[in-house]
């Protein structure tokens, strides 16, 4: 399981990357960065910071794939041992929650594109079906878990 929750998140986190790259230099050089409850661009800033997701996602992703493995079939040193700090079952929850939250990335970089290029005026409604699913099945896997 965690194998196949690896393998959907590099799936999802090299989507990400590739869209950004393949849409980066079509951007205008001022994109929006924030969108209010209502979904309106509220904040705007220099095209550099549609890089920002695609590098937490990076980051994420290593954090959170990192910590699955099992390091001590890998025969890495008792110090880097002590990092895999989660039971399997824990990991599952936190690559689970990590696969919503690349896809809350890739569809809020999809937003940011197609506002600042004039194809839509607010941010995707999916963005937020996402986010509340997030918190929702955030929650569910952490009682879960407890017990």
């Amino acid at each position: 399981m965690l194998l196949l929750l690896i393998l959907i998140n590099s799936v999802l986190l090299f989507s990400l990357l590739l869209f950004s790259a393949l849409t980066y230099q079509n951007l205008p050089k001022r994109i929006p960065i924030h969108f209010g409850l209502n979904g309106d661009a509220d904040g705007f800033s220099s095209k550099i910071f549609y890089l920002l997701l695609p590098i937490l996602g990076l980051l994420f992703f290593s954090l959170f794939s990192t910590q699955a493995n099992d390091f001590k079939s890998l025969k890495i040193s008792d110090s880097l041992l002590k990092l895999n700090w989660f039971s399997d079952k824990e990991n599952i929850a936190i690559l689970s929650i990590n696969t919503f939250v690349l896809i809350v990335f890739f569809e809020m970089q999809s937003s940011i594109y197609k506002v600042a290029m004039g194809q839509q005026t607010k941010l995707s409604k999916s963005v937020w079906i996402w986010t509340i699913l997030i918190v929702i099945i955030s929650i569910l896997i952490s009682t879960l878990t407890d017990s």
